[in-house]
């Protein structure tokens, strides 16, 4: 609110601004201010109707913003996270497993490396919608793909609601206030720039109102694009004329008169149109005829392959190469007979056939080649080998591959083999088809039928494929030609008439002027036709005119603007106050770092984390250590979600991750303190931690001031499955607290296993139970001899503790240390030779009886 100048009476000036934004949008605002929540689609498309009304000038009823709207800031209903149940395909945390975070104020959730604390830490960023979330994957171990799922219930005063999730990417709209802080978001706000989730009020209604009118303008958009025109594309042959510009000037403001006379098609018109197209014949000379060059030249190839296949599968070439085949045939046969008639005192048989040949030819090529180049084949001179059987020649074996050779060489072997080559050589010389599709455009082009064309292509296929095997042109399948035949003559007479009229059209001196006079009448006559559809185009436009000065009237350039100006008032400035607030509440006050605004359009701002004073560019995240980077990190989270004001719950996976002591104190003491106002739920593994948190607890008790409510929640991994909570995990308790649940809870089911004769569940149990006196023993010197005067994992001293140390005797000295001797074996690995006996449950209660009694009374002295 703003007071006017020299006048006793506030105004709203944020109400005043929307008061000049158009009147649908100031009925959008209203309407959002009243139910505060997105509008549904068929509110939508009502607000696009007012759009469209009010920049048409139609009357139409809106609503204007009510004054005094954002005077006060109005902060949520704290709630807190009451418990994760029916945890179903998150990592290895068992199926239905459950995460109860009681009433508590400040839950930690301890549990050692691998025992499910990253998977409910990932869960619950997935369930909050959180932004920076890695896969939530099921257990890799197991081959069922179950979908991750829980119920999430959460407390708001007295009430209680259970919400289920199962992936939805988004979240649940209830836990989206809830903020997830782990190592993926501190890397984020160090290594990048980062969108402040916290909007104050007006922010947060100016976002929601610009996507209300993207959501109006994509409607428009829509219904631009419902209107697809309709009105044909002028035809190529038409461009260039008196109707194809009407056509290009159509608007939505043409008149019927201008439509009516640019559509006027009489029977004048009609009859001479077809006076010009019979006296052109053919309206297009040049094109024609340069086209029809092309078709001839096509026809000409075709021809030249369809004579070259009529040739080879026709009677007289096919007898030629049959005839060739059987002289081949004949030939061999007598030199078959001549080879047996010349070596038929051989010592083998089958010299002279084709095998033989073949070896010896062979033979040939090594011998001229590699064994002995230069010289004549067979080699038979002084000193040379058979080539075949690398042994020396006599007088015998150089007179038989003599005889070998000249049987070769010799004429009937001779003519043999070039009858042969000869017939082999014109097998090959068979053309080959052209492909199927090939075949097809070429008698398509021809105009054969389709059915027509095919059969002659099976037929000649079939009578090639059967040529080489044939010994009788008579059986060879046969080719019926005809149709092809008739359709290249046919091509062929119409091609060269047309040519001759071609040529004669050219002469014609008139063909310039009558093909303009044409072209104008053929497009006015199309244009004729259109008449209707050119009406409906005209609406059309008329629609779509009226469509976009209501878009006009959707941008969002002025709230922009606006939420931009808020964003410099309200965030910008606010945002870095707080991020250094934080950094000196979590001791980095020697940091030198600090958060500059990225403006990033539509009013969004974001920040980016810089070095301050650096000479050198350099990131944040490159300069700054592990440790200083995640001190840096939880500043800039804290100061980006405090912002808000809305008590709404934190999580903090492992947030001391990196640090040293003096940080992790600092960070504990911010937690507990966060702890006053909301709930806080901390997952770690680390004992300091747990330890630091409860001593923050217990001197804000000392010191008499606002306690939050602390509980600590044991995790553990059992049977492949993590995330199990240990119901009596004695260990975080106090020392008297912890023995009484070993002497109420663990007790009693040693006595049962005892009792059923369960022995090593007797054993396990017994020597847990005895691990677990021996460390609640050792707590007993902090937590009761010294009172919290000094412990682990914590650097202070309680000095107003010291008076404690008058109350020890040597009588408590002797107690804990025979507890100590006698349990410490049970906790500690041990020698074979020494090792310890279990006490009898009757012992153990008689033990717990006693130190239970000693912290009673050790309590009550006076100091």
């Amino acid at each position: 609110m703003e007071m006017k100048a020299g006048v006793g009476t506030t105004k709203d000036v944020f109400a005043e601004w929307f008061s000049d934004r158009p009147k649908w949008m100031q009925t959008a605002a209203a309407r959002l201010a009243t139910s505060r929540q997105m509008p549904p689609p068929e509110a939508i498309r009502a607000l696009a109707d007012l759009s469209v009304a009010e920049a048409n000038g139609v009357d139409a009823v809106f609503e204007t913003m009510p004054h005094g709207l954002f005077g006060t800031a109005v902060g949520a209903d704290a709630f807190k996270l009451r418990k994760l149940d029916k945890v179903v395909g998150v990592n290895a945390i068992r199926e239905n497993a459950c995460l109860d975070f009681g009433s508590a104020d400040l839950s930690v959730v301890f549990g050692m490396n691998g025992s499910g604390k990253s998977g409910y830490a990932r869960l619950l960023k997935h369930a909050c919608g959180a932004r920076h979330k890695s896969d939530l994957l099921p257990n890799v171990f197991n081959a069922a793909k179950t979908g991750p799922s829980c119920e999430v219930t959460v407390e708001s005063g007295a009430d209680s609601n259970t919400f289920e999730w199962k992936a939805e990417p988004d979240g649940l709209a209830p836990l989206r206030s809830i903020h997830v802080f782990d190592t993926t978001a501190a890397a984020s706000y160090v290594d990048s720039k980062n969108l402040a989730s916290y909007e104050p009020r007006r922010m947060r209604f100016l976002s929601s109102l610009i996507l209300i009118c993207d959501a109006v303008a994509e409607e428009l958009a829509n219904r631009k694009t419902a209107l697809p025109k309709s009105f044909p594309a002028v035809p190529m042959e038409h461009t260039l004329t008196a109707a194809a510009t009407f056509v290009s000037q159509l608007r939505d403001t043409t008149k019927p008169e201008a439509l009516e006379a640019a559509c006027a098609w009489s029977a004048e018109n009609l009859e001479a149109r077809q006076d010009i197209e019979k006296a052109l014949k053919q309206h297009d000379v040049a094109a024609r005829s340069k086209q029809l060059d092309l078709d001839k030249r096509r026809l000409a190839l075709f021809v030249a392959s369809y004579d070259v296949l009529k040739l080879a599968a026709s009677d007289e070439e096919t007898s030629k190469l049959l005839k060739s085949k059987r002289e081949a045939a004949s030939k061999r046969k007598a030199a078959s007979e001549d080879a047996a008639k010349v070596f038929a005192g051989s010592a083998l048989d089958g010299i002279g056939n084709a095998s033989w040949r073949l070896m010896w030819d062979e033979a040939r090529k090594y011998s001229e080649a590699a064994a002995y180049p230069g010289k004549d084949f067979p080699a038979i001179g002084e000193g040379d080998r058979c080539v075949l059987c690398h042994q020396p020649l006599n007088d015998e074996a150089k007179n038989r591959l003599s005889g070998f050779e000249t049987f070769v060489k010799g004429g009937l072997e001779a003519s043999a083999a070039k009858a042969e080559r000869d017939y082999a050589d014109a097998v090959v010389g068979l053309p080959s088809l052209p492909e199927r599709a090939k075949w097809k455009l070429d008698t398509d082009f021809l105009k054969v039928e389709p059915a027509a064309g095919e059969a002659l292509y099976d037929a000649v296929s079939a009578r090639l494929a059967a040529i080489p095997k044939a010994e009788a042109a008579e059986t060879l399948p046969p080719v019926d030609w005809t149709a092809v035949d008739a359709a290249i003559a046919a091509a062929s007479g119409a091609q060269s008439k047309e040519a001759a009229t071609l040529e004669e059209l050219a002469k014609d001196g008139k063909k310039a002027e009558l093909e303009k006079q044409l072209k104008e009448l053929k497009a006015r006559e199309w244009l004729s036709q259109q008449k209707a559809a050119a009406e409906k185009e005209i609406c059309r436009l008329a629609a779509v005119r009226r469509l976009e000065k209501a878009e006009a009237l959707a941008k969002t350039n002025a709230l922009t603007t606006k939420k931009n100006e808020l964003a410099r008032d309200e965030l910008e400035a606010g945002y870095q106050e707080r991020f250094l607030a934080e950094l000196r509440a979590l001791g980095g006050t020697r940091l030198k770092v600090e958060p500059v605004a990225v403006p990033e359009g539509k009013g969004k701002i974001s920040f980016k984390i810089n070095i301050r004073g650096a000479v050198l560019k350099a990131s944040a995240g490159s300069v700054l250590s592990e440790g200083e980077s995640r001190i840096v990190a939880l500043a800039a989270f804290l100061a980006d979600i405090t912002g808000s004001g809305q008590p709404t719950p934190f999580v903090f996976d492992d947030p001391v991750s990196s640090l040293d002591q003096e940080f992790e104190e600092r960070v504990v003491e911010r937690l507990v303190e966060l702890a006053k106002t909301r709930q806080v739920v901390v997952f770690t593994h680390r004992l300091s931690l747990l330890a630091l948190v409860e001593d923050a607890i217990d001197a804000r008790k000392r010191a008499a001031t606002t306690v939050p409510v602390l509980s600590v929640i044991t995790l553990r991994s059992f049977g492949g499955s993590t995330g199990r909570v240990d119901e009596l995990d004695v260990r975080h308790k106090k020392p008297k607290s912890g023995f009484i649940a070993i002497r109420d809870h663990k007790l009693p089911k040693i006595r049962a296993h005892e009792k059923a004769g369960n022995a090593s569940e007797y054993d396990s149990a017994l020597k847990t139970a005895c691990g677990d006196f021996r460390i609640l023993t050792e707590r007993s010197i902090e937590k009761v001899i010294l009172d919290g005067l000094m412990e682990r994992f914590r650097r202070s001293i309680q000095t107003k503790q010291l008076k404690s140390l008058t109350k020890i005797n040597a009588n408590d000295c002797a107690l804990v240390d025979s507890m100590m001797t006698k349990y410490s074996k049970f906790e500690h690995s041990q020698p074979d030779e020494l090792a310890g006996v279990l006490p009898t449950p009757d012992e153990l209660a008689a033990d717990l009886d006693r130190v239970i009694a000693w912290i009673d009374e050790f309590e009550k002295r006076a100091a």
